[in-house]
């Protein structure tokens, strides 16, 4: 028989799944919401029902993929600044340096 605390333990644990899942797809919204739901769960539920080792090792790895991203996007940023600072080298001597018209020739 089913009691109230395992279904609220079986959504904390899919809630957890969820929120690894759209974490791999980049989805962080629902990262967000996901959690924000298992907390409110979690807030209900006795520490004595909950899979602890299971959450924690799904919270671990959820932060982990945290970080790679994380770590990714700050990478993905230095490498847009470095950009971003040739193409305004380049304006700026392209501005300097005015180009000449070229003669063109054409003799019939």
């Amino acid at each position: 028989m089913s009691t109230p605390e395992n279904g609220r333990q079986a959504e904390i644990v899919r809630l957890t799944k969820a929120a690894g899942e759209a974490a791999q797809q980049g989805r962080w919204d629902q990262v967000l919401q996901s959690y924000s739901e298992r907390g409110l769960l979690l807030a209900s539920t006795s520490d004595s029902v909950l899979p602890t080792d299971e959450l924690l090792r799904m919270d671990d790895e959820l932060r982990d993929r945290i970080h790679i991203a994380q770590t990714l996007l700050e990478h993905l940023l230095a490498e847009a600044q470095t950009t971003k600072r040739q193409v305004q080298e380049l304006r700026r001597r392209l501005a300097v340096q005015p180009s000449q018209p070229e003669a063109v020739s054409i003799e019939a």
